[in-house]
């Protein structure tokens, strides 16, 4: 998926792009405050199946790519609100420049990551795996 996604952005555009590397789903943003304990709860949870689907913003200046799959209960389970939104963060400074339509093959990831994000620099604090058919 990582490689897909990599080869139809268009690096030319002068906009701050996120290394692949970085790229992560978000299911929840807690503050100053990760909440350890509902997120050690997640360990087990069903890993839905997964695939990176089209582009957006926010803001008209973050360009995301969107998340299709079922991870609803999975974010609501970590503590997400009625606002969040699947989605995988790509770049900065976007500025409506065009995207390609774009739906990546299928994958289900296989743990949940708590991190700590402080200056752009992400820190594992805990990880837990997600319940797939070949984890049961």
């Amino acid at each position: 998926m990582v490689e897909e996604l990599d080869a139809v952005l268009d690096r030319s555009l002068d906009i701050g792009w996120t290394r692949p590397g970085k790229w992560h789903i978000t299911l929840c943003f807690h503050g100053d405050t990760p909440d350890e304990e509902r997120f050690r709860a997640l360990e087990g949870w069903p890993a839905p199946e997964l695939r990176v689907k089209n582009f957006g913003h926010f803001r008209g200046t973050i360009l995301w790519a969107g998340i299709d799959g079922d991870l609803i209960g999975l974010a609501r389970a970590a503590g997400a609100d009625d606002n969040w939104k699947a989605h995988l963060t790509l770049a900065y400074g976007y500025r409506g420049q065009p995207m390609p339509g774009f739906e990546s093959s299928p994958w289900t990831p296989t743990e949940a990551v708590l991190v700590s994000s402080a200056d752009g620099v992400y820190t594992p604090v805990s990880r837990v795996g997600l319940r797939t058919s070949a984890r049961r």
